[in-house]
């Protein structure tokens, strides 16, 4: 039952048996166990891994929840090391969480941490992760929500496109390829309206742009000179410190922000409740600095 949670929570029969310490071929043994058992397929098998089928999810949801409240009841207990799972946005955790978490570990040394950077909403009653980072408007139906960070969308490019462009005002990224991010990502429509241009002439100009599945995808193209790229501010600071990106025109307030969730009966965990502290201390200290 541990190896299918793992596998569930994963999507990976290589994973689990990373953190069994098994092989890949141990775990696909014990699955084909509970199938034979249960009389029905629990997984899809496929080239990029594996996804739980019907009777899976519906397995999953059960082991879950209850390795889950083992995992809460342990740590209420307050002794020995607490694990703490936390999904996060991929560009929130890759450019904010992850880069400062070795000083919460510094702080914190009884409390084991795993990040899952993820665009799927985490399914907390499931019990597969106990803090998510989510972006959104904060109405998250069943859950405990508070606002972490306001986010602004600035665009950014490589200093070198930026020259041979001649992109001295906001007005003249109309005549700059775009980086795009899809499904999600800030609109250049709605950026070039908050800044007083023609959302129509940025929107046309979308033609002339580069697609990519990712925001981390996104800086990645535009410090590479495909285009210009719409970032969130204030994830952005390592770039333009370092001279790959620049900011080539003004930061405009965006709708969504940035949230620490967690079930509703989990907010006094010591380790939820240390992680809250700490995320908050931080992003108040950058702020008064």
């Amino acid at each position: 039952m541990q190896a299918f949670e793992l596998a569930a929570r994963t999507g990976s029969f290589k994973a689990a048996a990373e953190v069994l310490h098994v092989t890949a071929s141990a775990i696909s043994h014990r699955i084909g166990g509970l199938e034979r058992k249960f009389g029905a397929r629990l997984f899809e098998r496929g080239p990029r891994g594996v996804v739980l089928a019907p009777a899976g999810r519906l397995l999953a949801s059960t082991t879950g929840r209850a390795f889950g409240d083992l995992s809460r009841a342990i740590a209420r207990q307050g002794g020995g090391s607490q694990r703490l799972r936390v999904s996060a946005v991929p560009i929130f955790a890759t450019h904010w969480l992850l880069p400062r978490l070795g000083q919460f570990l510094g702080q914190h040394s009884g409390i084991e941490v795993r990040v899952e950077a993820s665009m799927r909403m985490a399914d907390m009653e499931a019990g597969l992760v106990d803090v998510a980072l989510r972006y959104g408007d904060g109405n998250f139906a069943g859950v405990h929500a508070e606002r972490v960070m306001d986010l602004a969308a600035v665009p950014v490019g490589a200093p070198a496109l930026a020259r041979r462009l001649r992109l001295r005002t906001a007005a003249d990224l109309v005549r700059a390829p775009q980086v795009r991010v899809s499904p999600f990502g800030a609109s250049w429509a709605e950026w070039a309206k908050g800044a007083g241009l023609d959302p129509d002439a940025f929107e046309r100009r979308g033609r002339h742009s580069v697609q990519v599945d990712g925001m981390g995808a996104a800086l990645r193209a535009a410090a590479h000179g495909l285009g210009v790229a719409l970032a969130f501010e204030p994830m952005i600071e390592s770039e333009i410190a370092a001279r790959t990106l620049v900011r080539l025109g003004p930061a405009i307030p965006m709708r969504g922000q940035i949230w620490f969730v967690c079930r509703l009966q989990d907010r006094s965990l010591p380790a939820i409740r240390a992680l809250r502290r700490w995320m908050f201390a931080e992003i108040a200290g950058k702020k008064a600095r």
